[in-house]
């Protein structure tokens, strides 16, 4: 089975870049988690319809980071969602 991470993301925020590795350390390690990524800039009635108040956000399942967490909360989220 396939998980899901949502990306909140812009191309203008400076955090955003951690985050942007993090994420690509957890596709090498799970390349089989489909990872969307999603440019606030260009999709606000998605950030609204989520709920994203600040970025960098990631949602699994029912967990939320507004920052750029270990891998090993990103596989704890994920084991828990599968």
């Amino acid at each position: 089975m396939t998980t899901k991470v949502i990306y909140f993301k812009s191309a203008l925020c400076p955090r955003c870049r951690l985050t942007d590795r993090r994420l690509s350390e957890l596709r090498a390690a799970q390349p089989q988690v489909e990872i969307e990524t999603v440019e606030i800039l260009t999709n606000p009635a998605r950030v609204l319809q989520e709920g994203i108040w600040m970025i960098p956000a990631i949602i699994i399942g029912r967990h939320r980071w507004y920052h750029a967490p270990p891998l090993s909360e990103l596989d704890a989220a994920l084991r828990e969602e599968e």
